[in-house]
């Protein structure tokens, strides 16, 4: 019995994975946002060093100047919430017109005074967080450092306060992550695989700074070795700009991983081939004469399908009978007893064919070889391949032996394969599968399916299959599919809408990461060029050195962005996970061409500054 509850459940489930999804692109944001934070106070506290360093000559403390700064974080982290609150009211007012086809009624948008005060909190937390740790090496700025900061680079000590902020740090994404998704134990998950994902990249980049000094060839070109000199030269920013680059790009990588494995879901099948027609109980005879019908008005069906019914007698040498008593020396369900009874009582609608069908995959054992049995007797059973699911209902597996009952006539099978059926196709599917040489002569009837775009059309063939097949029933499922594609391309379009918000988020604070390193490179490069390099050779460094980060943080996110992928499929969103590789190829291949152009362009100082303009600066 299927029941409005079931599709009320069906329809809930499908909400809440995205809202699961919604809920990991805003936390995604946040942290994409806080690693912005990080990369702007860095490279801001960079670039503030000698006026640092000035206050201090002048008599400031070391936490008057730490104070300063904080505050200076702290008020641009107010601002940029206000004005993010601002622009989530704005867009929150168009939202009605974009939804409006979407909703059955019609819907008033008021701004919701809780919902803005949790988004102003979380981002200034966020920027407070974030920033705190970088601002803290301030402190460890001497006045000396006005003269000697090229020769005596100042790093901040580990002491109480640094380290009560960097466990500061994870607690606060554990905590925004349990308001976000309201489960303590996701949150802790989440934050749990952040820390090993940066620990991951933290390792990487050590191996790319070893394998560059050690593994570089000699033969190569000078200009190559040189680029990937930088990558463990002194002062080099390798581990800081892979951390940055790496966790930014596995962020957007599981999201992008996440939305592919929601649209594949969603988007089961190519609309402009989908049949809308769907004729059953065609018998035998009746193929000829619907047929003529089809032809008539120049449609073709797909190829008949023969339905048999039947129900189990044995399984594995018990019978349905004894299963249902509890009565059994068996233990079914991986241990766990019998069958359920609407598995052994259910009339089964199985099917015979030498070939998967385009919805379906094996997940274990072989399809049938041609060689199965007719299924007359035990000794020649015919081989049957089930659905993944009902077999573990029925607590069978490969090789286990099931009786069934077609019309007063048994029946022998042997299972030897296991499927995953994709159920959401509009073609016919079947728990189970037999072999062919069985049931050719069994009760049967056939079901076909029919594209016609024009609804004209597919009520003329109702008409003719009535009247010279009137046991023929014929569904026109044209209107609910044009309901049904409606809602799911407005879906699809939110699902979209918010991997491209996250994707320019991320690409800002991407920018931002690779900034981190311009002031060392603009001092690299003046002294090659003072050295008498060209400007198309301090280019080709630059380009070598950008691209080999690129392309080590790239490999890294996408590794771990296909186990944050997979976990997030399995335990959130309770799909089947499908590595998109090829998408994600062309995603790590754009990484590195960012990566290199933004780190040229943020270099282009290099080239147009003289080089004993930077000298005398220095």
């Amino acid at each position: 019995i299927h029941t409005i509850a079931d599709d009320r459940d069906s329809l809930t489930r499908g909400l809440i994975r995205l809202g699961n999804y919604l809920g990991l692109v805003a936390l995604a944001a946040l942290l994409l946002g806080g690693l912005g934070v990080a990369s702007a106070v860095h490279v801001f506290i960079r670039q503030q060093l000698d006026s640092i360093a000035v206050l201090r000559c002048l008599g400031a403390t070391s936490w008057q100047v730490f104070g300063v700064y904080l505050l200076q974080a702290l008020v641009m982290g107010f601002l940029g919430s206000v004005l993010g609150a601002l622009l989530g009211v704005g867009l929150q007012q168009l939202m009605p017109y974009a939804v409006h086809d979407f909703l059955p009624v019609g819907v008033r948008v008021l701004p919701s005074p809780h919902a803005i005060a949790i988004g102003m909190v979380s981002g200034l937390w966020t920027a407070c967080v974030f920033a705190i740790l970088p601002l803290l090496s301030i402190r460890a700025v001497p006045p000396l450092a006005t003269l000697r900061r090229a020769v005596e680079p100042t790093r901040a000590p580990w002491d109480r306060l640094r380290i009560a902020a960097a466990l500061i740090l994870p607690a606060s994404v554990v905590g925004l992550a349990a308001v976000q998704v309201r489960s303590l134990m996701h949150a802790l998950a989440f934050a749990g695989g952040c820390i090993a994902a940066l620990g991951v990249l933290w390792l990487a980049s050590l191996a790319l700074i070893a394998g560059a000094r050690r593994w570089t060839p000699a033969r190569w070109p000078y200009l190559v070795r040189q680029g990937l000199a930088n990558l463990h030269r002194p002062a080099n920013q390798t581990v800081t700009v892979v951390l940055a680059l790496g966790f930014g790009a596995f962020i957007l990588t599981t999201l992008f991983t996440a939305q592919q494995n929601l649209l594949r879901v969603i988007r089961t099948e190519d609309v402009a081939a989908r049949p809308n027609l769907v004729l059953f109980d065609v018998q035998t005879e009746q193929r000829p004469v619907i047929d003529s019908v089809l032809h008539a008005e120049r449609l073709e069906g797909s190829p008949y399908t023969p339905l048999v019914p039947m129900r189990i007698r044995e399984i594995k040498g018990e019978s349905a009978a004894t299963l249902l008593s509890g009565d059994t020396t068996r233990r079914g369900r991986s241990g766990g007893g019998a069958p359920p009874p609407w598995a052994l009582r259910r009339e089964f609608r199985s099917t015979y064919r030498s070939e998967r069908g385009p919805g379906e995959r094996v997940t274990s054992g072989e399809w049938f070889t041609g060689n199965g049995g007719t299924g007359t007797s035990a000794a020649n059973a015919v081989e049957i391949s089930v659905e993944q699911d009902l077999a573990k209902e029925l607590g069978v597996g490969l090789g286990d032996r099931i009786t069934w009952d077609v019309q007063g006539v048994a029946v022998y099978s042997t299972i030897t394969s296991l499927r995953e059926v994709n159920w959401a196709r509009f073609e016919p599917n079947f728990f189970v599968v037999f072999a062919p040489g069985a049931l050719e002569h069994a009760p049967q009837s056939w079901v076909t399916m029919v594209r016609a775009t024009d609804a004209t059309v597919r009520g003329r063939v109702q008409r003719e299959v009535a009247e010279h097949a009137a046991n023929v029933t014929a569904i026109d499922l044209g209107e609910i599919q044009h309901a049904i594609e409606s809602v799911i391309d407005r879906i699809v379009l939110a699902i979209r809408f918010m991997a491209l918000f996250s994707l320019a988020t991320g690409t800002i604070v991407l920018i931002g990461a690779i900034a981190t390193s311009r002031w060392q490179r603009v001092r690299e490069g003046t002294l090659l060029r003072t050295l008498g390099a060209t400007r198309p050779q301090v280019l080709t460094i630059l380009c070598v050195e950008y691209a080999a980060l690129g392309l080590g943080a790239s490999i890294v996110a996408s590794a771990l962005a296909g186990g944050a992928g997979w976990a997030l499929a399995t335990w959130i969103f309770d799909t089947h996970f499908v590595l998109p590789v090829a998408s994600m190829t062309v995603l790590a291949a754009a990484l590195v061409l960012l990566t290199t152009t933004v780190g040229l362009w943020n270099s282009l100082e290099v080239l147009s500054r003289p080089p004993l303009e930077v000298l005398r600066s220095e």
